[in-house]
């Protein structure tokens, strides 16, 4: 065996291909470590998080090694494959099945000797990370110190389990097929298990099902990690422990039965049937000579146009019919139907299938399927006739050389035609399993037949070239593997334009309300452009269309020319003229109509903005103080017409002489006077930044008017998006088209890589939190407190729009529709036009009116918004204080953008957050969220359009924090305290991940920086938590008394510390830690159940004993974490088999160990310590344990 193996290893060490394999992943682990260092400075990579995580450091190492592990399972297949079956391929076996050595000799040398082979072959990645770190040029900042095996590690517990696994998997198909197509087939299915598996992490039920399930480990090694913080992904090796040592273990395992599989059902010996040959022969050798039939020779070209469709048939049917591809083609259906189970679920909750969704589902997930196919189908396709060896004699065939070539192409074309049907019948199929039967068939035919389907052709065109010019079925796969590779990371690497990007074309979205709008020019010309480029690749594949036996490339390149007749060079000049002239237009439309720009030209946009204008931040400047607008809609075209006029104060000390104007490069100005000045004396249009110099200094005091006639005009398509603001039906626009005045700091670069990149030093997100200067600002303008507001705005005929402010008046004129609104008190300097054809639901609270305004075919939750409306203003009035308007509405927008926004009493509200969700109130583990988005919005009336904080530190706590918390208390009391677990499990999660990805530093809640995972995420769990421990009414009357104190304050706006002092002042003595523990430090909790027991007494109650361990630490903003006192109230409690508390009570924890008994009234199924997760904990799941009995 042992011969063998060396035997082996040492023909592999002598090939090419091996050092080929060696040679592409030491290069491509050294370019991603070059990338991550920061070598690049156009190209972002980062397989750590990035901010702050060391490019050098063990996680990222184990990210980068395991990716790499993952993506080398084509090498595995390869010489694994290889090791056993280029015996059969050569016809050798014979030969050493003859030789004097045991079956179990012959498989272990050769399994052993491909193993040692590709432990040779991975080592590269290592050892190409590890040169990279070390070479010179990187940026030493991106760099930590090496900590001792984070190298190693990752080798010895990613990549070699994942070696052994898949190579034992691969040696054991080969070697009981004596094929290598089963291998590649059979590694396509291990990655449909790493997708469905990846899925499932998606939801917080069934992660431990995706650790476990995912063959390559990578799932497991997220689940370990997942909590990370910054400190500890730059010190810490990824552990063998918990799910990823199971992991480990189990596929381990698996392969080792594989392997023992192999030896025990190898046979080295075929039966053949006698008998039947021979009586064949003697038949045939019986019976009279018989004259050759007459031929009638037809080589016109119409006949073999003819022939063409029936070879290609004759083709499709060998690979359709192949039990290989149907494997292969069972797995993505299957993959396709266990996605649908998560199918855009939000807080585990499902919607409804609608078309779009489901065709997105089926296209984006089996895309990769379809990749994979042509890739190894192709090269099957091509190399047929020679694998059978019939290749001489079939291209001694009197065919023209199109013939064969373009009969494959149409027949791998045909299959991704069958791929799509199939695909649509699984897409109704999902739907009607569901129960949904508003099935869009022309939706179906459009997406599924219309652009996937031309995309993957010209991807058939592409691998059927390379393997013609390649000329090698194995390194042919192995280029379009490289290619596909390249394709997926090509604009992280600067790669951004879909001119040069092959099949490239900007990323669409279709929505129910506008369908594909504004992406309809760019989705055909760039796949024109694309179809053009593949006809003529078509003509190339002719010219180098392999025919007999001869390969070398001098020898092809004069075949080539003798190929290249006038017919062939016709069409290929007309088809290269036709490309071009399509990619001129193309670049005309994207780089002309349109500016081309990359991300990193974007991002020195913003560098230079900064340079240039930060010196004027501090320059006196006006404040907007009224706001009166009209504007012109025009959704069919598109475009937008506004001329307003903005009442400016002098709120400052001194005289302005100057006024600096911000306007977003793709608006277009026909005029803009500012108190007289009627142009701007400095125009820097790249930036869009104008200065207009006032013929006379504006006083301190003194008012003055800014007007304007501005146009938003788009024009052709982009390389990337497209316009979403104004469509044919749905048009949502912000009011950042309009003027901004002064220095707008939210304009600077936030990440302290990109500023470093640009020259720039790092940043602090926000001012400190008791910056009085900063507070003069809300965190939401700098040019303006509150206004007043009137708009004027017209749109459609069909159509209605919308803007803040009530309605004074709606008329017809010229064919258009007008609207006319007024606000009747001040409000931010913050609002939105709208316009569609809505369907509207009116309702009423008390005098309040309620609208709802949504696409007529998304009626499924308009009741269940209204009712969280009328449940909102209940709650909000009768505990915070009034509503100060006399309506809310709630207007439907399309899901180009997915959120929703509260403007003053108006609510913009996706598709697809909420109007197409499918919430069963009875199913306990549904959340209703389109319920407590509505509430959340709702709660911004009071929190942000009353109370605003100032532009620092702890801003957003006082907008989205305290709307989370009121958006609980309405869920809560709708629904009942036992259902928020479930949401609060989410967002304790959210938090928990959100900060494992921090750039810059975690901060405390009453110091956050607008970082979502802090505001929404911790803010609901730590508020929630309050109101548990000191009471729901008395946090109500801290933001009451609050609330009553800064509503519609004028400068400097509240902050904070404010807020705590309320919330401070309510508290009880023995509480009051809770307050620097929620809000002034960020605390962790580690509390873990240890045991359970209990023991049936009198009365038919059980007695229950419980010991656990509590644990409070500190963190750093990095994730540095210091150990605290205890001496807090903690939940020790005992469950039901459903999870709901038999005893809850709050003991004061003030050691490490705890112990407590309960008397309960049923038989217990759990215990522990802080049993229902309100106190932030990185393992809630061991809080409590399983109640044995005694």
């Amino acid at each position: 065996m042992l011969s063998i193996a060396l035997f082996e290893l040492r023909q592999r060490l002598k090939m090419l291909s091996t050092w080929v394999y060696f040679g592409i992943f030491f290069s491509l682990a050294c370019l991603a470590m070059c990338v991550a260092g920061g070598a690049f400075e156009s190209v972002n990579f980062s397989a750590g998080g990035g901010g702050k995580v060391f490019a050098n450091s063990p996680f990222t190492l184990s990210s980068i090694l395991s990716l790499f592990g993952f993506a080398g399972v084509i090498v595995t297949g390869g010489v694994m494959g290889q090791s056993i079956y280029q015996d059969f391929g050569h016809g050798t076996h014979a030969l050493f099945f003859t030789a004097p050595i045991s079956r179990t000799q012959y498989l272990l040398g050769r399994f052993l000797g491909a193993f040692l082979t590709l432990v040779v072959i991975f080592s590269s990645s290592g050892l190409g990370v590890r040169f990279g770190a070390s070479l010179p040029f990187l940026d030493q900042s991106l760099l930590g110190p090496t900590v001792s095996g984070s190298y190693l590690r990752p080798y010895l517990v990613s990549i070699l389990p994942n070696v052994f696994f898949t190579g034992a998997l691969f040696f054991g198909m080969a070697a009981l097929t004596r094929r290598m197509l089963p291998v590649y087939v059979t590694s396509v299915v291990l990655l449909v298990g790493y997708l469905v598996a990846g899925r499932l992490l998606r939801e917080l039920d069934t992660k431990w099902i995706a650790a476990l399930a995912d063959p390559f480990g990578m799932n497991a090694l997220r689940m370990v990690t997942e909590y990370w913080t910054t400190a500890e992904k730059n010190s810490r090796l990824v552990p063998l422990e918990g799910l990823f040592l199971v992991n480990r273990l189990l596929w381990v395992g698996l392969g080792a039965a594989m392997l023992g599989y192999t030896l025990v059902r190898f046979q080295r010996t075929h039966a053949l049937t006698g008998g039947r040959a021979e009586a064949v022969a003697e038949s045939v050798s019986a019976q009279a000579p018989l004259a050759p039939p007459s031929v009638s020779r037809d080589f016109r070209g119409a006949t073999f146009l003819r022939l063409l469709p029936r070879l290609a048939w004759l083709d499709l049917q060998e690979t359709v019919k192949n039990v290989y591809f149907l494997v292969m083609v069972l797995a993505g259906v299957l993959m396709v139907f266990g996605a649908s189970s998560t199918l855009g679920s939000m807080f585990g909750t499902p919607i409804h299938p609608v078309t779009y969704l489901v065709v997105e589902m089926v296209g984006g997930g089996f895309s990769l399927f379809h990749v994979i196919i042509i890739a190894f189908y192709s090269g099957e396709l091509i190399w047929r006739e020679r694998d059978a060896r019939m290749h001489q004699l079939y291209d001694a065939l009197p065919v023209p050389g199109w013939l064969p070539f373009l009969s494959k192409l149409l027949a791998l074309m045909g299959v991704q035609v069958l791929l799509s049907a199939m695909l649509l019948v699984c897409g109704v199929l999902v739907q009607l399993f569901r129960g949904f039967t508003d099935i869009e068939l022309g939706l179906y035919l459009t997406d599924l037949f219309g652009y996937r389907l031309v995309d993957m052709w010209q991807l058939c065109v592409l691998a059927v070239l390379v393997h013609v010019l390649v000329n090698h079925k194995y390194v042919g796969h192995f280029v379009m593997v490289l290619y596909l590779l390249a394709a997926t990371f090509a604009a992280q690497l600067g790669f951004e334009h879909n001119l040069y990007n092959y099949a490239g074309a900007p990323v669409h979205t279709y929505s129910d309300m506008n369908g594909f709008g504004p992406f309809v020019a760019q989705m055909v010309w760039f796949r024109a452009y694309w179809a053009l480029v593949a006809v003529a690749l078509a003509f190339v594949i002719h010219l180098f269309w392999v025919r007999g036996t001869e390969g070398d490339a001098r020898w092809r390149l004069r075949l080539a020319g003798a190929r290249a007749s006038r017919p062939v060079r016709v069409g290929l000049a007309l088809s290269v003229v036709a490309a071009v002239g399509a990619g001129g237009f193309i670049f005309y439309n994207t780089n002309h109509l349109n500016p081309f720009k990359t991300e990193h030209e974007e991002l020195t946009e913003s560098a230079d903005y900064e340079k240039k204008y930060k010196p004027l931040e501090k320059v006196a400047q006006p404040r907007i103080v009224s706001v009166k607008v009209q504007v012109e809609l025009f959704p069919e075209e598109p475009r937008m017409r506004a001329r307003g006029t903005f009442g400016l104060v002098n709120k400052t000390a001194e005289p302005v002489k100057t006024v600096y104007v911000n306007l977003p490069d793709d608006v277009k100005v026909y005029s803009l006077v500012v108190a007289g000045a009627e142009a701007p004396s400095e125009k820097d249009t790249r930036l869009g930044f104008f200065t207009y110099t006032l013929p006379t200094p504006l006083l301190p005091g003194a008012s003055a008017e800014l007007q304007f006639e501005l146009g938003l005009e788009p024009r052709g398509f982009r390389n990337k998006g497209a316009e979403t603001r104004i469509v044919e039906n749905g048009t949502f626009l912000h009011s950042d088209v309009l003027p901004k005045l002064g220095y707008v700091e939210g304009y600077e670069l936030e990440d302290d890589e990109a500023r470093k990149k640009q020259g720039l030093a790092p940043k602090a997100r926000m001012a400190d939190v008791n910056d009085l200067e900063a507070r003069r600002n809300t965190y939401i303008a700098s040019d303006s407190d509150w206004v007043t507001f009137e708009a004027t705005v017209s749109t459609s005929p069909e159509q209605i729009a919308m803007a803040p402010g009530y309605l004074q008046r709606e008329w017809t004129e010229n064919g258009r529709r007008y609207f006319h609104y007024k606000m009747d008190s001040p409000i931010l300097n913050f609002y939105s036009f709208l316009s569609a054809r809505y369907e509207v639901k009116r309702d009423t609270w008390n005098d309040v009116a309620i609208e709802v305004l949504y696409h007529p075919s998304h009626v499924y939750n308009v009741e269940r918004m209204i009712q969280a409306v009328k449940d909102s203003l209940d709650y909000y009035t009768k505990n915070f204080g009034p509503y100060q308007h006399r309506q809310v509405r709630i207007l439907e927008f399309p899901r180009y953008a997915a959120f929703a926004q509260s403007f003053p009493n108006t609510i913009p509200y996706s598709e697809s957050i909420g109007f197409i969700a499918k919430v069963d109130p009875d199913d306990p583990e549904d959340v209703d969220y389109p319920y407590y988005v509505t509430a959340h919005e709702v709660a911004h009336q009071w929190w942000a359009h009353q109370v605003i904080g100032g532009n620092v530190q702890g801003a957003t706590l006082l907008s989205e924090t305290l709307s989370q918390y009121s958006a609980l208390m309405v869920m809560k009391k709708r629904y009942g305290e036992e259902k928020m677990g479930r949401f609060l499990r989410y967002e304790m999660d959210g938090y928990l991940r959100g900060r494992a990805f921090e750039r810059k530093q975690e901060m405390p809640l009453m110091r956050v920086e607008g970082q979502t995972y802090v505001h929404y995420n911790k803010g609901s769990v730590v508020m929630y938590a309050l109101q548990d421990f000191i009471g729901e009414d008395t946090v109500n009357r801290a933001l009451a008394s609050y609330l009553k104190k800064v509503a519609f304050q004028q400068p400097p706006f509240t902050n904070s510390p404010e807020l705590l002092a309320e919330l401070r002042a309510v508290t009880p003595e023995h509480l009051s830690y809770l307050i620097p523990d929620f809000f002034e430090r960020i605390t962790l909790y580690e509390n873990r159940a240890l045991k359970a027991t209990y023991t049936e007494v009198a009365g038919g109650k059980f007695e229950v004993k419980v010991t656990a361990k509590a644990h409070k630490v500190e963190a750093t903003g990095t994730g540095t974490e210091s150990e605290l006192k205890l001496a807090d109230w903690v939940d020790v409690g005992v469950l039901d088999a459903e999870g709901k508390p038999l005893y809850l009570e709050k003991v004061q924890v003030t050691k490490e160990d705890v112990e407590f008994t309960a008397l309960v009234d049923e038989r217990p199924a759990k215990a522990g310590i802080d049993p229902l997760n309100k106190l932030i904990d990185r393992k809630p799941d061991d809080n409590t344990v399983t109640v044995e009995k005694l």
